[in-house]
């Protein structure tokens, strides 16, 4: 497949992306870190929240071997892993924020989820649209002094991430309810994308209500939920309680084998397991990405979906440099042949993602991805 001359245009649509804009804290994984990590002393965690810098550093020498994840820390585990690694490289995250970032590139600037409007947080953002009452401003004009804001610690290789997060205001269900006010509006919004269940404690997983609350009206805007590893428990009673709120569902291979129970990573494992959750849970369409396929199951258009797939695959390619660089992106290895075909009244489309031997960047690839694919399948 060539994705030398596809061109990304997107829709003119109001979009919200949420629920959280945070710090990322980037701890570059060079030789002098895995040897730190492969010496540590190290102890297999037994709850949800990581307590130790033993049990952190388990899951790193997991990660250097089977790929990266994403662990809830203590506060006290935040406060050693601060100290043991001072070296750190600042950028602006949050699944919100990413995909909102993603999309701002292509001159489609959504309205994106503040809880946090701490001064060092807002003044690294790009321009954005945050909501102020009944007002939308810049994150510049919106920083309210008081507030705190918390670190989310990514370990990131070439190839991987992997993320330690101690943050009461994703873990406890702290929402941006300007934000939620107008997301959740079909006068005001389109689309509303949101990536967040995989970050609350299982102990506030019903935190997710109040999120319902808001979308519980005989109009809403079209909705994509994106998965993503941590609070399993959260995560599923998400994606039992947006039964008949949400059109989209998105997520990695990982996550289709623990959230929809995918025998295996085998592709046809997880287009099965994709085709029985569009149908329990009364959903447009499934869309899986991996490292080297993306597919959505749905009963779009395939040139529809054809669209939104490989123009998402070539961003979160983009993403991997340091600067998004959509031309150089597109001479990038793919590593999969396309494939369309009818599965009953379901279409399925599957695309090649694009591999960069170089990657400089490995955070917020799935946020890029799952916003573009999001806003044009959904348009």
């Amino acid at each position: 497949m060539n994705y030398k001359n596809l061109k990304i245009k997107l829709p003119k649509v109001k979009v919200a992306t949420g629920l959280y804009s945070n710090i990322d804290s980037i701890i570059k994984v060079d030789e002098n870190v895995k040897k730190r990590i492969k010496k540590y002393k190290t102890k297999r965690p037994k709850k949800v929240v990581l307590n130790t810098m033993g049990e952190i550093f388990y899951t790193l020498k997991i990660a250097l071997k089977r790929g990266g994840s994403e662990y809830l820390i203590s506060e006290g585990a935040y406060k050693k892993l601060i100290a043991t690694f001072p070296n750190r490289e600042m950028r602006v995250g949050g699944n919100g924020n990413l995909m909102g970032q993603a999309l701002s590139l292509f001159g489609l600037i959504p309205l994106v989820s503040y809880p946090s409007r701490a001064k060092k947080l807002m003044l690294l953002s790009s321009n954005l649209k945050v909501a102020t009452g009944s007002k939308l401003e810049t994150p510049k004009n919106s920083i309210r002094i008081k507030d705190s804001i918390y670190e989310h610690i990514i370990f990131e290789t070439k190839k991987d991430r992997h993320i330690l997060t101690y943050d009461p205001m994703t873990t406890h269900g702290f929402f941006d309810h300007h934000f939620l006010r107008i997301a959740s509006n079909p006068k005001f919004i389109d689309i509303l994308i949101l990536s967040y269940t995989h970050l609350l404690l299982p102990e506030y997983k019903k935190r997710t209500d109040i999120i319902l609350d808001y979308l519980d009206k005989k109009e809403r805007p079209k909705i994509h939920l994106e998965l993503g590893m941590g609070s399993k428990d959260s995560v599923k009673y998400a994606i039992e309680k947006f039964k008949g709120y949400y059109d989209s569902l998105g997520m990695d291979e990982k996550e289709c084998k623990v959230f929809l129970g995918a025998r295996s990573y085998n592709k046809e494992h997880l287009i099965h397991a994709s085709l029985k959750a569009l149908k329990k849970y009364e959903l447009e369409r499934v869309c899986i990405h991996t490292k080297k396929f993306a597919f959505s199951v749905s009963q779009n258009d395939f040139d529809k979906e054809f669209d939104a797939l490989t123009s998402a695959c070539l961003v979160a390619a983009a993403r991997t440099f340091k600067k998004l660089n959509i031309d150089y992106a597109r001479t990038l290895p793919a590593s999969a042949k396309p494939a369309q075909r009818r599965i009953g009244k379901y279409r399925l489309c599957l695309v090649p993602s694009l591999q960069n031997p170089d990657s400089q960047i490995m955070t917020g690839m799935g946020d890029a991805f799952a916003s573009i694919q999001a806003v044009k399948s959904l348009s």
